[in-house]
């Protein structure tokens, strides 16, 4: 059985009340791992399970071999009720593990297979499978999911660089056991994470060769961002999310090479986005209330009351929307309704599939008919994701330049540093 150990973190105490301790004393000793949360349900969590496999709670200790379901279902009284290959075999309360013999079996949960131990934990009102496993491993399911799988060898520093990114995130990221029962989500809240499915070579060499590097700014771990296409220029984390002002290395930088921007290969470095007005009204009645907390579902009618305008009112420096107007009613009233910062993508997704704008770096453009009713709206735009720190697609044109990764990494982090910490 590999041995799973709960990170000694009280050391990083010392990093969120701002110590300047040396990095290394900070860090605990030797690999850490982490707790990644895989999956949460209000009523019924399901595992598939391999010969070898042991659940253990905090007293006791059962094989499950022979079995190829554990089915966990949460009781009204907050009691788990754990059913193998459907039968009833036990009351649980709290939390149990599951783990191997001899290490080497994989959890199944939905579509995804995990290794190392797997937490099953109630709250008394939901479910949560924790995978409990080194943070080298969870690297490895992550990175290929951030940067992009099968990248090309030339393209290997931007890879690297998205590890130390990947790496100084998660660590930033662990807290005390007892604190919650994860340290972070295996989605898009924090890190893709997808178990042992789409492993990349080129990844895992990434990794291997960068272990333990961690990006900081005077002694402490940086925060850090980043997305897809920055469109030319990434952007001020203060004025994206309308936060305290940025820290120094987060205030935005132009990313242009010689003569062109490096993020210029990204397929979302332009784009263009049509609607139609009232495909337009829908995707603001749905989304506009909760892209601003002063705006209310019954403040936007559902009869009689149209989109009348559209008006960027404000950029940032790197040409990003800062203040997004818009006007809706009828002939006798309108209301202007304003958005700010990345909330403005927010705001403008379409229903069908739920994904906001691309990029708050647009311009609008508005087609009205002879009565100057509005019939369709154009949005051209630039980039993809919020804009902030480390430009994915523009570390891939880096690389290709011949910069490495720690170049990369400092070139979008002015002022910072790779650090080894374990």
């Amino acid at each position: 059985m590999r041995q799973v150990l709960l990170p000694n973190l009280f050391a990083f105490i010392l990093i969120l009340t701002g110590c300047s301790a040396p990095l290394q004393q900070q860090m605990p000793s030797g690999e850490p791992s982490v707790r990644v949360c895989i999956a949460e349900r209000s009523r019924e969590l399901v595992l598939g399970i391999d010969e070898g496999a042991v659940l253990e709670t905090v007293n006791r200790r059962f094989s499950l071999d022979g079995h190829r379901e554990l089915r966990c279902v949460l009781d009204e009284d907050g009691a788990m009720q754990i059913i193998m290959d459907g039968r009833p075999a036990r009351t649980l309360r709290g939390a149990f593990r599951c783990f191997y013999r001899d290490g080497d079996g994989v959890f199944a949960i939905d579509d995804g297979h995990y290794g190392d131990t797997l937490l099953v934990a109630s709250d008394g009102r939901m479910l949560f499978a924790v995978n409990i496993l080194p943070l080298e491993s969870y690297l490895a399911g992550v990175v290929p999911n951030e940067i992009g799988r099968n990248r090309k060898r030339s393209e290997m520093e931007a890879v690297r660089a998205q590890a130390v990114l990947a790496r100084t995130y998660a660590l930033g990221k662990i807290v005390l056991p007892l604190a919650r029962l994860f340290d972070v989500y295996g989605d898009a809240r924090d890190q893709i994470f997808t178990g042992r499915e789409g492993h990349d070579p080129l990844a895992t060499e990434a990794i291997g060769s960068t272990r333990g590097m961690v990006l900081t700014w005077k002694g402490q771990l940086v925060e850090c961002y980043f997305h897809s296409t920055c469109g030319g220029h990434t952007e001020a984390s203060s004025l994206v999310w309308k936060r305290p002002q940025s820290k120094p290395y987060l205030t935005g930088i132009p990313d242009r090479g010689r003569g062109d921007d490096y993020c210029r290969i990204s397929p979302s470095y332009r784009w263009t986005e049509a609607y139609g007005r009232e495909e337009m009204e829908n995707m603001l009645r749905t989304f506009l209330p909760a892209a601003n907390d002063a705006i209310l579902a019954e403040d936007i009618p559902e009869r009689d009351w149209y989109l009348l305008d559209l008006n960027i009112i404000k950029r940032m420096p790197s040409g990003r929307v800062a203040t997004l107007q818009i006007v809706m009613g009828n002939r006798s009233h309108q209301r202007a309704y304003y958005v700010h910062g990345d909330k403005i993508r927010w705001a403008l997704r379409r229903t069908d599939s739920g994904r906001p704008l691309r990029s708050a770096l647009f311009d609008v453009h508005i087609e009205r008919d002879a009565n100057r009713w509005i019939t369709d709206i154009r949005i051209d735009g630039g980039g993809a994701g919020h804009g902030v720190g480390f430009c994915q697609w523009g570390g891939i044109g880096r690389a290709r330049a011949g910069q490495a990764a720690h170049d990369i990494l400092t070139a979008y982090f002015p002022g910072t540093g790779v650090a080894r910490v374990y």
